[in-house]
């Protein structure tokens, strides 16, 4: 049986590869955004919602009929408790400098003072499908718990990777200490895609 091709609206390449474990037994084939580097060097898409959910349906819809492809998009991050849920749908630019590092810091600077038990946080993500074929929009979300280090630990994954520590593990280990594969079954964006890939196999 011929996979369907799908595009996953997304150029960071450790989200990609998380992306492609989840999808490893799907009968679904994806593309990235960087395999169409020409078709999009000029498209400007703007994450101006003001939720997980908005930023993700802006992004499906937008590259969806631009390359008029069957078309996931996430949009994910870390929401810290004592920090009013901050950085949320601004974690990528959280610093200035927008690079993972500067991010991270720039969070543990503001939970210097903070005790072990109120550094409660959780990461969200919300996946957006569109089909420009028959105008079909569908949004999932996944939750993941956890609690913010005092400082960072690991180099297997990205973003706040290393200074989250999964309640799954008992707070003992970074998200960054695992590898992909062992992450994708509870995390955030396993769940989320896992709920996007019940929904396109209906389609």
């Amino acid at each position: 049986m011929e996979k369907k091709e799908i595009l996953i609206a997304t150029a960071n390449l450790g989200k990609a590869e998380e992306i492609r474990q989840i999808f490893a037994d799907s009968n679904f084939s994806l593309k990235f955004l960087f395999d169409f580097k020409e078709e999009i060097k000029d498209f400007i898409v703007l994450e101006n919602a003001n939720s997980f959910e908005g930023n993700a349906l802006i992004k499906a819809l937008l590259f969806g009929k631009h390359l008029g492809m069957l078309t996931l998009a996430d949009d994910s991050g870390l929401c810290v408790d004592a920090l009013g849920g901050q950085p949320g749908i601004h974690s990528a630019r959280y610093h200035t400098k927008g690079d993972d590092k500067s991010n991270y810091e720039k969070l543990l600077k503001e939970l210097e003072n903070v005790s072990e038990k109120e550094r409660g946080a959780h990461y969200h993500c919300s996946v957006a499908i569109y089909d420009p074929i028959d105008n079909f929009i569908a949004t999932t979300d996944g939750h993941w718990e956890g609690r913010i280090a005092f400082q960072p630990k690991g180099d297997k994954s990205f973003g706040y990777a290393p200074i989250f520590l999964p309640e799954n593990f008992s707070y003992q280990k970074s998200a960054a200490e695992f590898n992909h594969e062992d992450l994708i079954g509870i995390n955030h964006r396993g769940k989320a895609f896992r709920k996007a890939i019940n929904i396109l196999e209906t389609l």
